[in-house]
């Protein structure tokens, strides 16, 4: 009898194992960005389930394979001096935290198994189509269509944007999941709901045009600031006297996706205004969607860094319905890969940014595309790579644009400008003489400042030398510069020059600053990496405190105590500014001896 007993528990302890084995073989991996909490919007309608005969395309994106130890290199190699600023190669970092091929391989074969056709990889992003209830199916899921009844899209309980609905569209209402094993490394999924791209579609109406005119049309200066008139009195000559003029560095410019430029406006401009130009202009282009029309953000983006930085080799990169084609057009998915192509293969020493995407729309309705492009900043950090991004021009959180914005709360800065390795650079109005000479300037009153609802306050935040600096989450702008200005015009007139289309257009905007400010960082020729850490570690008076000891440098800051957009801008830091604008050569003096090279 106890031997029968015996053999009863050790056959249920076989049965417990396998069962055990099977549940471990089973376990799934939820993927959390695209959960229904995200993709329906509050107040919507349940309609119908899609057609599961309804043929989609849908891009599965990666996630890095370890980003604990990712972080913690970071900080290492930004607050420790054994390892200050020791850049990775994007080699190595493809090596250490990009999921393996044959990870990828596993995947893809998964995905095959339940009928989706594999149409190819782009980076990180893994490009699919299939019918609706095969990829309900495959990701444990189901699609269904609703109706959105109201006129505004709110986000974290304020407007985002008027005037969109009501709207029909479909989302999964099932929190997508894959197999632990092959889905491990899925970050998440884009176009398996049809709002994103309703949405991206106005933003980029509305947000992704630069303000301009041309000249003898509306609100303009009576003279027009040159490039020139700007180096001087901002001290960038003084850095070309000492050399310093961008030669041996290269500056990567975010195209406007499905957009292009015509590279004769940009020679022409430096032609215009006697630029010594000795670096080169490139543009890259992928993919051939180029419906959005010829892009002025990025005429000037290349015009003023390249004015600015002549020794500088400037590339801009487009790509335009590149990645999975015109089906995925619309899911930000080729304004990710700009990134990805820039941190992965131009490995450039600057990158300058001029249209982005709301920071709370990507926080409440698509923080899959958030994370994807946070990664890229994560390694664009790691491998010395400093990006700057243009703040905003519609005020302080405002979701109005000039000259009637509007307070309101978490409704309106702007991403990756947010982004705790990105610098914002705010703008400054100049105010110029009757013969176009600089006479003052302030804060302008349409630079976007405010604070983020991602990320909480950083390190060098927290260690500011800037006076009044917040504490409290991260906030921005960083820096600022001239993002408008003229002589007897409002804030919102024009009076800085750009070539468009053959033609003298004025501009205003922080779209301009963040390219001239790229093209001061850019001037040394060497890697700064994520700016922040430096540029909230000099002082007014000049003391530069760095990893690697304290130093007197020249004082490079130059506070703002006028202008608001509408608070105001004050000494110490402010939301029109941040700490400020800056002297080019003092501050480009004062960041290389933060960062060990020799002044």
């Amino acid at each position: 009898m106890l031997r029968i007993v015996g053999i009863l528990v050790l056959i249920l302890l076989m049965i417990s194992g396998i069962v055990s084995i099977a549940q471990q073989s089973e376990q799934l991996y939820y993927i959390q960005t695209s959960s229904p909490i995200y993709s329906i919007v509050p107040g919507s309608v349940f309609v119908q389930p899609l057609n599961t005969s309804t043929e989609l395309y849908i891009a599965v994106l990666l996630n890095f394979t370890n980003v604990s130890s990712l972080l913690n290199y970071l900080n290492e190699i930004y607050l420790s001096p054994s390892l200050f600023h020791k850049w990775l190669s994007p080699q190595q970092f493809r090596e250490y935290y990009y999921p393996s091929q044959s990870y990828i391989n596993s995947l893809v074969v998964y995905l095959e198994s339940y009928g989706l056709h594999y149409d190819g990889q782009y980076g990180l992003a893994l490009v699919f189509n299939g019918n609706v209830g095969e990829i309900e199916k495959a990701f444990n899921t189901y699609i269904n269509i609703y109706y959105y009844p109201f006129k505004d899209l709110y986000w974290f309980g304020q407007i985002g944007i008027t005037d969109i609905g009501p709207f029909y569209y479909f989302s999964n209402n099932v929190t997508p999941s894959l197999p632990y094993n092959v889905g491990k490394y899925v970050l998440g999924i884009v176009g398996i709901d049809s709002l994103d791209p309703k949405v991206v579609s106005l933003i980029k109406q509305d947000a992704w045009k630069l303000n301009i005119t041309r000249v003898g049309q509306g609100l303009i200066s009576k003279v027009v600031i040159s490039p020139l008139t700007i180096q001087q009195y901002f001290n960038f000559t003084l850095a070309y006297e000492h050399g310093l003029n961008g030669k041996g560095s290269d500056i990567a410019i975010e195209g406007v996706p499905e957009c292009y430029v015509n590279v004769s406006d940009i020679y022409a401009f430096w032609k215009l205004y006697n630029i010594p130009r000795t670096g080169s202009l490139e543009v890259i282009m992928f993919g051939n969607d180029t419906s959005g029309g010829q892009s002025a953000e990025n005429e000037l983006d290349a015009e003023w860094s390249g004015a600015f930085s002549p020794g500088a080799n400037v590339t801009i990169v487009f790509s335009d319905g590149y990645v999975g084609g015109v089906n995925l057009v619309g899911n930000l998915l080729n304004y990710w890969y700009e990134y990805y192509y820039m941190v992965n293969y131009l490995y450039p020493n600057v990158i300058s940014i001029s249209v982005s995407v709301p920071e709370s729309y990507l926080a409440a309705y698509y923080p899959a595309m958030l994370d994807l492009i946070h990664n890229m900043m994560l390694q664009a950090a790691a491998e010395g790579i400093s990006v700057l991004a243009a703040s905003g021009d519609w005020g302080f959180e405002s979701d109005h644009p000039p000259p009637n914005f509007r307070i309101g709360t978490y409704n309106t800065i702007w991403y990756p400008e947010s982004d705790p390795y990105v610098t914002s650079v705010g703008g400054i109005f100049i105010n110029a003489s009757s013969n176009g000479s600089i006479v003052s300037f302030s804060g302008w009153d349409y630079s976007t400042g405010g604070y983020s609802v991602v990320f909480p306050a950083q390190y060098y935040e927290l260690t500011s030398l800037i006076p009044f600096t917040p504490t409290y989450a991260r906030t921005y702008p960083d820096i600022a510069f001239v993002s408008a200005g003229g002589y007897n015009i409002p804030e919102f007139g024009f009076g800085l020059p750009l070539i468009f289309e053959g033609q003298l257009f004025l501009w205003y905007g922080t779209s301009g600053a963040a390219p001239m400010t790229a093209a001061m960082v850019s001037l040394p020729g060497v890697r700064f990496g994520a700016l922040n850490y430096a540029l909230y570690h000099i002082s007014y008076n000049g003391i530069v405190v760095s990893p690697i000891g304290t130093f007197q440098g020249l004082v490079a800051w130059i506070p703002v105590t006028s202008g608001n957009n509408p608070t105001p801008a004050h000494y110490g830091w402010n939301y029109v500014t941040g700490p400020g604008t800056y002297d080019a050569y003092a501050m480009v003096y004062d960041l290389l001896l933060y960062s060990d090279y020799s002044a």
